[in-house]
Parts: structure tokens; sequence; C-alpha cells
């Protein structure tokens, strides 16, 4: 049996684990179990605006038979009334709350509790705000010792986890909705988006990313959806960039050359907004876009310059980036000195708060794509 201190990280890592997966939270109740020697766990959130978000878990004496049968009697149970007035957080058990004589004649302990083995309960409610409630409940079982106050401390110190949990379960379930739009929404768009985990595997490939692998012009994907450019340089290149992303850095700007002769892939390098809205303490990943110049989009510049909000001018000098022209090259082709194409990249740098070029490249792709409104975090 773990100590003490062990048991209670396992469960706060538990909690957090099933603020999205069911299966997780039912262990982290069980583990609940364990660590107060309860004879029954239930966790339950309770929603009078949105009752489709209501859920009760619990183990041991606590299952599902015997919530089912709790629903019959929960109109007489005076617990959750006494609890509800308690602040968030705060623990207390039931034989503090009620006196003596009242234990012995109440109905619902004599009538369901107790036919059950339970005689007591050590419980804090987790959230009490617009019209949403949530309490967990640890019971005694007939012949346990009483909850004492080393039980009570210690369950006020997993309220944070388990509320905050409850927040994050929240949240999870809205975005579920959410996720399958945005899915839909990136798939229709011509440029190329891969998302890949901190640990390396991708946790999205959109389908033009996987018809650019599938051409097999200077792109491919391995097993795990990772982008593997055929060109050695571009690769040890593509390597850094993700290792300087990882390390907390903004990425950059790869231009992958093609067998075809096409004009090279522009590929852009940069952090994945995290998910804390989410998950707790995610981890930012990778997020790879793949720009195909030779598949131009009508009025490119006019489109970045208003997407953008820059002038026409600073919008060229843009989408020369994009296109891998050098910004010398850009400025004999254009006729114009490079002290003007610094103005206008200056300008551009200022209209849309980028801190170098390929921040500034980073912002345009997404604008292009249509993907700023969910990628870009400021």
């Amino acid at each position: 049996m773990p100590d003490s201190a062990e048991l209670e990280q396992k469960i706060i890592d538990a909690i957090y684990r099933g603020a999205c997966d069911p299966q997780e939270l039912e262990r982290a109740i069980d583990l609940i179990g364990q660590y107060f020697d309860s004879s029954g766990v239930s966790l339950g959130e309770f929603d009078q605006v949105n009752p489709e978000a209501e859920f009760t878990v619990g183990v041991g004496i606590t299952d599902a038979a015997f919530l089912r049968s709790y629903a019959r009697y929960a109109d007489s149970d005076p617990a959750p009334m006494k609890f509800a007035a308690l602040q968030t957080g705060t623990a207390t058990t039931t034989d503090r709350m009620f006196a003596p004589e009242f234990l012995r004649t109440c109905v619902f302990l004599n009538e369901f509790f107790r036919p059950y083995g339970i005689e007591g309960t050590l419980g804090a409610p987790l959230l009490s705000a617009a019209g949403r409630f949530a309490i967990i409940g640890m019971h005694q079982g007939t012949g346990q010792a009483s909850f004492d106050d080393d039980h009570v401390i210690r369950l006020e110190r997993l309220t944070p986890h388990l509320a905050r949990a409850l927040q994050i379960r929240r949240v999870f379930l809205q975005s579920q909705t959410r996720h399958e739009l945005l899915e839909s929404i990136v798939n229709r768009n011509a440029a190329g988006v891969i998302a890949i985990s901190r640990e390396g595997p991708s946790l999205f490939v959109n389908a033009a990313a996987r018809a650019i692998a599938g051409a097999r012009d200077g792109i491919s994907l391995d097993r795990q959806g990772r982008l593997l450019p055929a060109d050695h340089a571009a690769a040890k290149r593509l390597a850094a960039l993700q290792s300087e992303v990882l390390r907390g850095g903004a990425g950059g700007l790869i231009h992958i050359k093609r067998p075809s002769d096409r004009p090279a892939y522009v590929v852009l390098v940069a952090p994945l907004p995290s998910t804390e809205d989410i998950l707790l303490r995610t981890r930012r990943g990778i997020l790879i876009v793949i720009h195909d110049p030779s598949q131009r989009i009508v009025a490119t510049a006019q489109r970045l310059a208003h997407m953008l909000h820059v002038p026409l001018g600073a919008a060229k000098v843009v989408e020369a980036l994009l296109d891998g022209t050098e910004l010398k090259d850009y400025a004999e082709r254009e006729g114009i000195s490079m002290n003007t194409v610094k103005f206008h990249l200056k300008t551009a740098f200022e209209r849309t708060g980028s801190r170098s070029q390929a921040d500034l490249a980073r912002r345009a792709l997404l604008a292009i794509n249509d993907l700023g409104a969910y990628f870009a975090d400021g």
C-alpha cells in the first residue's frame, strides 16, 4: 500500500485525467475511497440550467444500483442542503452538522442509509454558482470509526483539484462540438496543417497535408503523421526548428525543394497554442502549415492587405516572403530600393504585431487559409 503522500499524488493525477476520461474519473473516486478507508464514495454535479451536463459517479457501496435507489429518497436527505450552505471547498461530517438526537430519529438515515450499512458522511461542496452544484461524499460504514479532523484536512486538500477538474470537464464537453466543427473547417483548407504533440506523434493531419504527401513531390509523412522532407538540408532545418519550438522558441520557415521543379513548398513551424482551457498544464506542441506556392490563391496580396490590415505595398512584401523570394530579388524585380522594401516590412511588423519575418509569415499563412481565428494566439 503506498504511503499517504504518494496515494494523494496518484489521486490528484487521476482527478485531472478524469476531467476528460470517465474511466479515469472513476479510478480517482476509487483511490479516494482507499485514501479515506471509506465504504463508498460518490461525486455528483447538478445543473438546473443545463441538465444534460449532470452526472453522478460512485464506487463501493454507492454503486450504480445504490444511486438509482437513492434517487427515490433524495428529497428526504437532509445533508445536501447543509453541505450546500458551506463555503465551497469546506469539508465536514454529518455528525458535526446534525445533533445526535436528530441522527437517531432521521427517517432518511434509518430507512435508507443504515440498511445499506452507512452510518455517516464526510463531504464537501465543490462548486455552487449559476444553478450548478457539485458535491463529494465519503461514507462511513456501520462499525467504522467516525471521520476525524485529519480526514477533514485531507479532503480540503483535494477539493480545489476536484473543483478545477469539474470546470475542465465542462469546457471539454463543450469543446467536443467545437472540435468537430474546427476539424471540418481545417480539412477544407488548401494549406496542409499538421499538429504534433510534445511527445512526438501527430495530433491532427488535415486532408490537404495528406494530399501533399500523397503527391510524393518532396514531402511524405511517417506512420505517426510527422512531416518528412526528402531534401536532407530541409529535414535538418525542420528538426532544428521543431527542437527550438519545444524549447520555447518561435520557430520559423523552411523551403522544401521539389523533384518536379515546381516552386518549393513553404513550411511554417510554430508553437501549437496550448489548450489550457481544456486540459490543465498542457505543454505546447508544434504547428506545421504547408503552403504550396504553385496553388495560387486569387489576389493573394489584396487578400493579405485586407486580412492583415496592412497597405498593399506591405502585403506584396509579405507575399514575396511566402513565395520564398529573397527580399533583394523582390526589390530588383519590382524596381524599388531595399529601403522601400524595409519600410514596407517595418509597416507590416507594426500593423500585425510581428517580431520577426518568421512570425510575420506565420500570421500571413494562417490568415490566407482562414485559420487565424482558431490557431493564432496573439
